[in-house]
């Protein structure tokens, strides 16, 4: 089952010198990345504004499958979807 967030969780997210997340601390625990299925990338407009996010599909140290990315205007990283 899939749970698609209503609205985005910011989250605190370490990375390599690629950006690619190392870990992710959700509501004050980290969570190491142990594997990435899927990397893209995705282009929005926003009136006159071209909003540009990096996704990742990460799975963690605890088991768990999340769609994470990063904004790529305001460098601040987000959770948008959880895989059971």
């Amino acid at each position: 089952m899939t749970k698609l967030l209503e609205k985005p969780e910011e989250l605190r997210v370490t990375t390599n010198i690629e950006g690619t997340p190392l870990s992710i601390n959700r509501n004050g625990k980290a969570e190491r990345v142990t594997r990435i299925y899927r990397q893209w990338h995705v282009s929005e407009q926003l009136w006159a504004q071209e909003l540009l996010k990096n996704y990742f599909r990460v799975r963690t140290g605890k088991g768990l499958i999340y769609d994470i990315y990063r904004d790529v205007t305001s460098n601040l990283w987000y959770l948008s979807k959880i895989y059971d």
